[in-house]
Order: structure tokens, then C-alpha cells, then sequence
């Protein structure tokens, strides 16, 4: 017997391990020493387009209260509001981990701030307009869903970026051309809107047309940052 309480010539289970044994340890070992050297490579587009389909989701409920002004449809926006959050938060702590990305760091993080502010300015609309006791009309109708159009087209050039970039750029051709229409809209509403007598309601009406024209002027800079992508991408 050896010191160590072992039959004489035969060494313990875990030397035996580590010196051949069946390899199992060994192996476990080489796997842990790769782990240290090889970069990080989370799906970042991946989350990208998740933040995206929350941001797609949120404008669709917008484009649902714009029509109808309800409760649950409000409630939705802020939903996918802070479900979009959720999700970008989780792809930037990814991305400060990423050693390499499949497009430029910086593109990815405007990207997903940009699309961020478009859904947070939607939701505002939502929250001003109650507060203000505001029904959305026809007109609000129609600019909601051209905005809901824009960001349907954004988030799938996201998806796009690295299987095809040209796909990509005119995704963010097609949000611009739709929420483009929303200045036309926005210009008709307001010769609508000096037609009315109630001050009050025309004053709260044409501070609502003008937060649908920062929505989409917010489209239009994420659709911008999308095409800079594709460029830098080439």
C-alpha cells in the first residue's frame, strides 16, 4: 500500500484521469484553455432583429390605437415599449462582450438606438394624447399605419444585413418612401384642421399631427443609418 491508501503501482482515479485514464478530464481541460483564446461571437443581428420585432410589434398596436383610440391597443404600444428596451439592453451587454461582429459595432448600437427612439416617440404620441383627452381621426389613421409600413420594412433589411446588403438598402428605401407620405398626409390634416372652430381642439390636434411627423422623421434616420450600414458593409 502506498501512503496514499492505494495498492502499491497503481495510481489514484484522478491522476489516472489526468495522465490518460479514459481522456475525459483531459479533453475538459483543453476545452476550458480554448474557451480563453476563442472570441466571443454572440448572434448580434440576431438580436438586433429581436429588438426589432418588439419595435415592429409596438408600431402595429400604434397603428391599431390611431384607428381606434383604445385602451388596449395604448397599452400594447407601451408593452412592446419596454419589451423593446428589454431586448435592447440585452444585445448591448452581448455586444460589449463581442470581440468580433458580423458589421461594425457602432453601426449596431445607432441602429438599435435609433429604432429605440422611433417606438419611444410613438408611445409619447399615446401618452400625450391622453393625457390631453385626444381620440385619434382619419388622418391619424392613415399616418399611423404608414409608420407601422416603415417599421415592417426597417427590421427586415435588419435581418438582411449580412445574407444579402443590397436587399438590405432597399428595405430601408422602401420605410422611406413610406413614411415620406407622411409629410403629404400631415399637410392635408392641417388644412383639415383650420376648418374647425373649437380652438382648444384644433391647438391639441396640430401639437398630435406634428408628434407623427417626429416619428417619422425618426423612421427616416433609422432607414439613413441602414443604407451607412450597407456601405460601410460592401
Amino acid at each position: 500500500m502506498t501512503d496514499g491508501g492505494q495498492p502499491d503501482g497503481q495510481e489514484p482515479p484522478i491522476r489516472q484521469a489526468a495522465s490518460g485514464g479514459d481522456g475525459s478530464l483531459v479533453r475538459r481541460g483543453r476545452r476550458s484553455r480554448w474557451r480563453l483564446f476563442l472570441p466571443t461571437v454572440p448572434d448580434v443581428i440576431g438580436l438586433l432583429v429581436a429588438q426589432g420585432e418588439h419595435s415592429v410589434a409596438g408600431m402595429d398596436a400604434f397603428a391599431r390605437w390611431s384607428t381606434s383610440g383604445g385602451r388596449d391597443d395604448a397599452e400594447s404600444v407601451r408593452t412592446a415599449q419596454h419589451e423593446a428596451y428589454d431586448a435592447r439592453r440585452y444585445l448591448l451587454t452581448e455586444l460589449q462582450a463581442a470581440l468580433s461582429s458580423p458589421i461594425g459595432q457602432e453601426d449596431l448600437y445607432v441602429l438599435s438606438e435609433r429604432v429605440d427612439r422611433v417606438l419611444t416617440q410613438a408611445r409619447n404620441v399615446v401618452r400625450e394624447a391622453e393625457v390631453l383627452g385626444w381620440t385619434p381621426d382619419g388622418c391619424a389613421a392613415t399616418m399611423g399605419n404608414r409608420l407601422a409600413e416603415g417599421m415592417r420594412a426597417l427590421v427586415e433589411g435588419f435581418g438582411l444585413l449580412v445574407k444579402d446588403a443590397e436587399a438590405a438598402g432597399r428595405r430601408a428605401d422602401e420605410a422611406t418612401g413610406a413614411v415620406h407620405h407622411v409629410e403629404g398626409d400631415y399637410r392635408r390634416a392641417m388644412g383639415q384642421l383650420l376648418q374647425r372652430e373649437d380652438l382648444r381642439a384644433v391647438l391639441a390636434t396640430q401639437d398630435l399631427y406634428r408628434r407623427y411627423l417626429q416619428v417619422a422623421e425618426a423612421t427616416i434616420g433609422v432607414a439613413d443609418r441602414l443604407w451607412y450600414a450597407v456601405l460601410r458593409s460592401a
